[in-house]
């Protein structure tokens, strides 16, 4: 996964993850323009089988 300082899916103005997009503002790595700033990403659990089952193990809070 690339990063990219000009990701028009997630209008970063900083180095962001090309092709993701994120609305979860508690986390740390949201840049608050819907960019993931983290260096990876890692979604789970394996197990899972609809979008509801499926969780960003990236996550942490900005708190």
């Amino acid at each position: 996964m690339s990063k990219s300082k000009s990701n028009p899916l997630a209008g970063c103005d900083k180095d962001c993850i090309n092709g993701i997009s994120c609305d979860v503002v508690s986390c740390i790595h949201n840049n608050h323009q819907l960019g993931c700033t983290a260096g990876k990403i890692k979604v789970g659990p394996s197990f899972a089988t609809s979008t509801n089952d499926t969780v960003c193990d990236t996550y942490k809070s900005a708190k």
